[in-house]
């Protein structure tokens, strides 16, 4: 019984984390193309979107995210633990 108090109070302080961190992670990768990197060697100020490839870029606010809420469910569905 204690035992199975203890997971309950696990899982319930990993959503709780998951459920505080995950949208402020969300915003700022979401946010990443308007980005402004400075270079010190021509002295100019660019935006991450006109630096990188878009296909990078994608991948860093389309793709990631989706791994990352896939990844979120494999770990609190019930049966996936050894």
């Amino acid at each position: 019984m204690a035992n199975n108090i203890r997971i309950l109070v696990m899982l319930a302080v990993g959503l709780m984390v998951v459920a505080v961190i995950y949208p402020i992670a969300l915003g700022l990768i979401g946010n990443s193309g308007n980005v402004v990197i400075n270079s010190t060697v021509n002295a100019t100020n660019n935006r991450l979107s006109d630096v990188i490839d878009p296909a990078v870029l994608t991948l860093l606010t389309v793709l990631l995210p989706i791994i990352a809420i896939i990844a979120v469910v494999l770990i609190f569905l019930p049966g996936n633990r050894d």
